[in-house]
């Protein structure tokens, strides 16, 4: 699997061409800074305090790449049954028909950041079958604008499979239940992969911001991760990471101590209640953060925990503050990829030092959008569905408000101003995002993927 880039887009090199810089009206590259600011006034710092720098990538996805088979059923088996390997084996062993496929995993945040308007690439590994092609295929239609291997080659037999998730929906209740070799190993998934080429590094260096989502402690070492996080951090980049639905792993000793590393170099850490109470030990959503935010030497300035139907939760280092923001009111018809979605507003705010009282609004009006849809994949929310919301809240006094407290005193913001603000910060990233490749109809090919 060789890399591709889209055409109009940010190229493969570190330093776009002269011809897509053209194609792009001469914003070929971006200023990169992360924001450490307190609610009040942005703050045009990097996430190491340098200065701006020109990035072609807003956000790299580190790994965590997978196509998600959706399966409704009359009845899902009990879950001794689902999670075991001879029933994931039964699984894979049958056909099923593409009209069941979605793209999954940090699919979903990589293309809610493209639908925002930033600027996205991926780091992972798909393998060289008709599920690789069709992730793929969807990345492109998606613009995301740049798909990089975790390896040259696929030297070993795992890294020619694409990665699935069995998604098993009840048709009478609409419960999921969900099987994949995550759930099994051997680990990591990913056998082979010690290090990584400088291609990788390339990307990683040319980025405003990482992402690594907990799965990846599924799929690679723990010294590649970290690999991959100093590479991109002493270039300036922020890293952000969610620990995702199989953070209990991180209980294990040997994970526990890759996890500790990972976030003494994590600037912004996103959990639920239920992934910050596995990963700190404490069911306060508030406490969690703190205790995250307080871990000696961490560099972390924010802590977010998602609320679901209460919102969410952010906790500053510096200066030190909470902010609450409450959740806004839509019909609710799948949870699937909302936080993938909220994080993408997440890391819009943070690295372009955005007022976080309107980031929590704009990430809450995407992850709402996602909920209002049915699955994630393509279905996370579209920037019409999250510039309507907003444009509601703003049109309606007393709506869902943004409160925080700080060494001074406690605060509120009128809901209505705070969406307003966020709707602004939508449309003007949308506005400086480059021009849509014109679409040419032609199937990507292994051939059309490889850098120049």
């Amino acid at each position: 699997m060789v890399a591709w880039g889209l055409a109009a887009a940010p190229v493969w090199a570190a330093a776009p061409s002269p011809a897509v810089e053209k194609a792009r009206g001469g914003r070929g590259v971006t200023l990169c800074w992360a924001s450490q600011n307190n609610g009040t006034e942005p703050s045009p710092l990097t996430a190491s305090s340098t200065g701006s720098r020109a990035c072609t990538y807003d956000v790299v996805s580190l790994g965590n790449l997978c196509v998600d088979v959706v399966l409704h059923l009359d009845e899902v088996p009990p879950l001794e049954e689902v999670k075991t390997i001879e029933y994931l084996r039964r699984l894979t062993a049958q056909t099923h028909r593409r009209e069941f496929w979605e793209v999954g995993a940090s699919c979903n945040f990589l293309i809610a950041a493209a639908r925002m308007g930033l600027t996205t690439a991926a780091v992972a590994n798909l393998g060289e079958d008709v599920y690789g092609q069709f992730l793929l295929d969807v990345l492109k239609v998606e613009e995301v604008s740049r798909f990089q291997p975790l390896a040259p080659e696929a030297f070993d037999e795992a890294l020619k499979e694409t990665l699935l998730c069995f998604v098993l929906v009840d048709d009478r209740t609409s419960a999921h239940a969900f099987c994949s070799r995550y759930d099994f190993g051997p680990w990591p998934l990913l056998p082979g992969v010690d290090r990584l080429p400088q291609e990788v590094h390339q990307v990683l260096r040319d980025a405003r911001g990482l992402f690594v989502a907990g799965c990846c402690f599924d799929e690679l070492p723990p010294n590649v991760i970290m690999e991959a996080v100093t590479s991109a951090r002493s270039a300036g980049a922020a890293i952000f990471f969610d620990p995702g639905p199989r953070s209990w792993t991180f209980r294990e000793p040997e994970r526990r101590r890759a996890l500790n590393e990972l976030l003494d170099s994590t600037d912004v850490v996103l959990m639920t209640e239920e992934e910050a109470a596995a990963i700190t030990g404490t069911s306060d959503p508030e406490a969690a953060a703190h205790a995250i935010l307080d871990r000696p030497g961490a560099v972390t300035q924010w802590c977010v925990v998602k609320l679901g139907s209460r919102g969410a939760v952010l906790c500053s280092k510096s200066p030190s503050a909470t902010y609450r923001q409450h959740a806004l009111m839509v019909d609710v018809q799948d949870t699937v990829g909302c936080g993938d979605s909220f994080a993408a507003a997440v890391v819009l705010g943070f690295t372009r030092g955005h007022r976080i009282p309107p980031l929590l609004a704009l990430a809450n009006a995407v992850g709402a959008a996602t909920a209002m849809g049915s699955g994630a994949g393509r279905n996370v929310a579209t920037a019409e569905a999250v510039h309507e919301l907003l444009r509601r809240e703003a049109a309606r006094p007393g709506a869902a408000w943004v409160s925080w407290d700080d060494a001074s005193a406690g605060h509120n913001e009128e809901g209505c101003e705070v969406a307003a603000e966020a709707l602004q910060i939508l449309q003007q990233t949308l506005s400086q995002r480059a021009p849509k490749p014109t679409a040419s109809g032609d199937k990507v090919t292994r051939d059309s993927w490889r850098s120049v």
